[in-house]
């Protein structure tokens, strides 16, 4: 069982970050548009609740043959339908770009890594095993496809629908605002904590015995005739065998920590849903809030809740892909030589 054990060093965020935004100023007008785009399409998604109780208290304030609740009703469908078209284009003008940005980026680290690897001094390439050199490029470039689309798809508009939920609810009801602001934070915050001082510590011990079993296995390939020729085939085997026994401990014991990680934010949701269902019925009880005004609260909740809980899963896509960097960003600092 992984025991549990906090420690919130952040240089390889820092450092990890600090290397990607550089990557970023590199293209300002894209990632402009990328997040304006992602902006306004979850404004979209902040609005469509607020309308869907509006379309809810038109249909329950009378028959379809009232002309003033048809009315209602048909402004709500029409704001409904052009909320979501706007979400469609948005979001698609967004991916367009997000595509052309992680692209550029990528094959500029490839060529930046290659070329500092090729000046690095031959006492540095002597000690170091090609197949893990690989490994940590590629594992680096993909790594950085993840952390754009975490932050700029994932995180960024996570973070508009909860503060535009929040001041929504809270301007019909602020004890409703303050429970979903509450509770929104306290799940971040342990949902972030348990990320980056619980998980992140084993999934970077796990990366470097990722980096073991490739190099391991890439060098003992490319050395074959020379094991063949001293009949060396059970050896390799053995000290293959030896790697991927504790690349499986590693790993296994990453894996457990994320699953314990999950079950916490899934225990902190479900509390969370029942404050705020709870409120909705208290406030309906008390003729505070109507039919539309209830069904505004759980729509907004439940979208809500979707971006919650894949603020879990991103931060935790985070960290891997932070962790998975950390090597590639290393090169940056390492001196070079003849």
């Amino acid at each position: 069982m992984a025991r549990f054990k906090i420690d919130l060093r952040a240089s390889a965020f820092r450092s990890v970050l600090g290397f990607t935004f550089s990557h970023w100023r590199r293209q300002p007008w894209r990632l402009s548009l990328i997040m304006g785009a992602f902006l306004l399409s979850t404004l979209a998604d902040v609005l469509t609740p607020f309308y869907s109780g509006r379309l809810v208290d038109a249909v329950a304030s009378g028959a379809g043959t009232d002309a003033v609740a048809w009315s209602a009703a048909m402004t709500a469908f029409w704001m409904l339908m052009g909320l979501a078209l706007a979400g469609v284009l948005l979001r698609n003008a967004a991916f367009l770009g997000i595509v052309e940005l992680t692209l550029k980026m990528m094959s500029d680290v490839a060529a930046d890594a290659f070329h500092r690897v090729q000046r690095f001094s031959t006492d540095w390439h002597a000690n170091s095993f090609a197949g893990s050199t690989v490994r940590k490029i590629t594992r680096g470039m993909w790594a950085l496809d993840l952390l754009n689309d975490t932050i700029l798809i994932a995180l960024l508009p996570s973070v508009v629908m909860l503060v535009g939920s929040t001041l929504l609810l809270g301007w019909f009801w602020p004890l409703m605002g303050a429970v979903v602001a509450t509770g929104s934070v306290l799940f971040i915050t342990v949902t972030a904590m348990l990320s980056l001082g619980y998980v992140a510590p084993a999934a970077r011990l796990a990366n470097s015995w990722d980096t073991r079993l490739g190099g391991a296995l890439a060098d003992a390939v490319s050395c074959n005739a020379v094991v063949k020729g001293f009949g060396a085939e059970v050896r390799e085997e053995a000290r293959l065998a030896r790697v991927v026994a504790k690349w499986r401990l590693r790993t296994g014991r990453t894996w457990m920590r994320g699953t314990a990680n999950g079950t916490t934010q899934g225990a902190l949701l479900l509390a969370m849903r029942a404050a705020v269902i709870g409120l909705a019925l208290m406030l309906w009880a008390r003729g505070q809030a109507s039919a539309g005004d209830v069904a505004f609260v759980l729509t907004s909740f439940f979208v809500l809740q979707g971006y919650l809980r894949d603020i879990g899963t991103h931060i935790r896509n985070l960290q891997r892909s932070i962790n998975d960097m950390e090597e590639l960003v290393d090169f940056q600092s390492e001196p070079l030589g003849i």
